[in-house]
């Protein structure tokens, strides 16, 4: 893991609050930091950060090094944070439990520590495999179950911070897609719309049920929230449970792709095992005055524009 720059642009004024989003190379952390830039004095750390540009005052963080997270949060003191950064490979943290756990468990223990020090608020980004998937349609209240060291090392994240006493969002989401920038890897849609769209022949498996999540209504819904004051636990997916081939088979259908090109398979051999059914319930969020996630088809139909 790389060191700290003990060098970093310091807050230029108290006119706004302060917000450190922590994965900013990521899926998600790419797009909020331009989203909160017109509410917040917006700050962006990752492990490497050549590609986050510089009006975000980049800052090289490891949130697995203890004293390197005390020592930035002591400095720049943001009224909020929000942690993206994990390990998310599910076959790689099989792989690799350890790191795994450094990672997804040990870093947000880090991060709740050093915001609880200096009184600020944390969002942090959880996940639908911390269930098992024998039912689905989880609500925020059912207990856990973990299959594999992925949602086992995610869980033991979101109890770390719960138990820090820091007022937190637990926000759990789902398959996130969308359009990923240049420099980011491609995500479960935009994997599928490349093959299909160059006319190679891809296997999606039946089962997997889940409930996606397009990025941009995810990145909406935390500003909207942003102002929270107390300690919530939230499903943020989409509102629809659907299985990968289905999902694959919606994009065929709005992006007028070949559907023989489309073969969904019974089983997949992956190394960590998958929930059969890890869709969330979403009705808590749908009470609140918070961006409306969109349907599946809709977002396609956004994503089609954007195109």
């Amino acid at each position: 893991m790389g060191s700290a720059k003990t060098t970093f642009l310091l807050p230029h004024g108290d006119v706004m609050e302060k917000i450190l989003v922590i994965g900013a190379n990521g899926f998600l952390g790419g797009k909020l930091h331009p989203i909160f830039k017109n509410k917040y004095d917006v700050y962006a750390a990752d492990i490497t950060i050549s590609e986050i540009d510089e009006k975000f005052h980049p800052i090289q963080l490891d949130i697995t090094n203890a004293e390197q997270v005390k020592t930035i949060f002591n400095r720049l003191k943001p009224n909020l944070t929000i942690l993206t950064a994990a390990m998310t490979n599910v076959d790689v943290c099989e792989d690799f439990p350890e790191k795994a756990n450094l990672i997804n468990a040990n870093g947000p223990l880090n991060v709740a520590n050093a915001i609880k020090e200096i009184n600020g608020r944390l969002i942090h980004l959880s996940t639908d495999f911390i269930f098992d998937g024998e039912k689905g349609n989880y609500t925020e209240e059912e207990e856990p179950n973990p299959l594999g060291v992925y949602g086992e090392s995610k869980l033991l994240g979101e109890k770390h911070i719960l138990e820090s006493g820091v007022t937190a969002l637990i926000c759990r989401t789902s398959v996130l897609y969308g359009w990923p920038a240049a420099n980011q890897r491609d995500n479960f849609f935009s994997w599928a719309y490349k093959q299909l769209h160059s006319g190679k022949h891809i296997k999606i498996i039946k089962g997997q049920i889940t409930t996606p999540t397009l990025v941009d209504d995810l990145a909406q819904f935390l500003y909207d929230v942003s102002e929270f004051q107390t300690t919530e636990i939230y499903h943020t997916t989409g509102p629809e449970a659907i299985s990968r081939y289905d999902f694959v088979s919606k994009l065929v259908d709005i992006f007028e792709m070949n559907p023989n090109l489309l073969e969904s398979v019974d089983f997949f051999k992956q190394k960590a095992p998958r929930p059969d059914d890890s869709s969330l319930n979403t009705q808590k969020i749908q009470l609140t005055n918070y961006h409306r996630f969109r349907g599946i088809e809709a977002s396609f139909q956004y994503l089609k524009e954007q195109k």
